[in-house]
């Protein structure tokens, strides 16, 4: 076979293997990063036959890298140092981003790897709800670890999928998103993950400002119908949203008093992304119950919290600059789409929604922090990058 042949072959194969790592997004952390792996190494093989580096500048680059120099300044300055390079593992994970933005280069291909992702989602949702006992009370959690990262995952597709299916087509197709997404809402809220639920609302906030006012009526009345039809242990779970006596809450607020003070000793560059469980005990107040759930817990339930003790001001800024660099980019992808293509527009919209709702969720969690739910927001942003690279690729013609 000749280069040419291979080359053509390589640019055939690539785009299988990111839709079977799409597939295997919300199934297996194992098999996502097996499929990942092997679109970076086909993608490198490509680079050299060609002798072409086909991977471009974006606007998140400097923001990504001033975030890994925040967390190798912590690391170097940690009492740990090997703990905490074993988390550079969780940074290489940002390379989905680019393997997806550069390797899908038609709406087409964009278009099934969404696609996919829906399909898959909606499968593993509904195979969850059967698994599941939700009549006794029992979470859905698909086959993740936890059902924490269950919610997190659902919060992500479940607002590509409502996106698809208000502005991404006008055929028939609509009835396909609208009953994945009715499959993965229903598996959400049967999570009983708080935090998922306030970010999914909060990216259909985000949704009616962006694209039609209606939307947040409508998702006021979808809000009380699930209130009013669900059973009494979900219902309780969402009125408990606004009680700050619950359990759970008063860890959260317990971790985050104790943050400050192991803050005050680590201000500039952190403690290092560790394991947070000794370091907090240390830390506690004369005479507290180290039994307590709090301090039984190696990382504190905040994105934000996180990114201060555990890199301190500077981790902070870059990880602040970096959600900003997020939005900045994907708002600036969406005005570049013209509104008559519905499908790039509608995939845009769900990019944004679902960052909205992955950083509200990291207000009451460490999502960044859980390699599940942070791959899929990487890859999903690299949908919307790919739709960006679409659109000056028709610019140009």
């Amino acid at each position: 076979m000749d280069r040419q042949s291979l080359s053509y072959t390589l640019d055939k194969i690539i785009p299988i293997f990111t839709y079977i790592f799409f597939a295997f997004s919300v199934i297996s952390i194992a098999g996502t990063q097996i499929s990942l792996g092997f679109v970076f190494v086909l993608s490198i093989l490509k680079v050299l036959l060609n002798r072409k580096w086909y991977f471009h500048h974006t606007s998140l680059d400097w923001a990504f890298l001033f975030f890994i120099l925040a967390y190798f300044l912590s690391t170097f300055f940690s009492s740990d140092i090997a703990q905490s390079l074993k988390h550079f593992k969780n940074l290489l994970l940002i390379l989905a981003l680019y393997l997806v933005a550069f390797n899908l280069r038609t709406v087409k291909q964009i278009r099934i790897a969404a696609d996919t992702l829906v399909i898959t989602a909606t499968v593993m949702a509904f195979f969850g709800i059967l698994m599941t006992d939700i009549g006794d009370g029992k979470r859905v959690m698909g086959l993740q670890s936890t059902t924490m990262t269950w919610g997190a995952l659902s919060a992500i597709f479940t607002l590509i999928t409502a996106s698809l299916f208000l502005f991404g087509v006008k055929n028939k197709k609509r009835w396909f998103y609208l009953g994945a997404f009715i499959i993965q809402l229903i598996s959400m809220i049967f999570s009983y993950v708080r935090g998922s639920w306030i970010g999914f609302i909060a990216g259909i906030i985000v949704l009616s400002l962006l694209k039609s006012k209606k939307i947040f009526f409508a998702g006021l009345i979808l809000v009380v119908l699930v209130f009013l039809l669900a059973p009494p242990m979900i219902q309780h779970r969402i009125l408990s949203i606004t009680d700050l006596s619950v359990g759970s809450t008063q860890v959260r607020f317990t971790q985050w008093r104790n943050a400050i003070e192991i803050f005050k000793d680590h201000p500039i560059t952190g403690v290092g992304w560790i394991d947070l469980l000794e370091v907090h005990r240390e830390y506690a107040p004369p005479g507290a119950d180290l039994s307590y759930q709090a301090y039984q817990i190696g990382h504190f339930h905040n994105n934000y919290v996180m990114f201060l003790v555990c890199f301190g001001v500077m981790g902070l800024i870059a990880g602040l600059f970096l959600v900003f660099q997020l939005f900045r980019t994907n708002v600036r992808i969406l005005k570049s789409i013209p509104k008559d293509d519905y499908f790039l527009s509608a995939l845009s919209l769900g990019v944004i929604a679902m960052l909205t709702a992955f950083w509200v969720n990291g207000l009451f969690d460490w999502t960044f922090g859980d390699a599940e739910p942070v791959t899929l927001l990487w890859a999903v942003v690299g949908l919307g990058i790919a739709a960006g690279q679409v659109m000056k690729s028709k610019e140009l013609k």
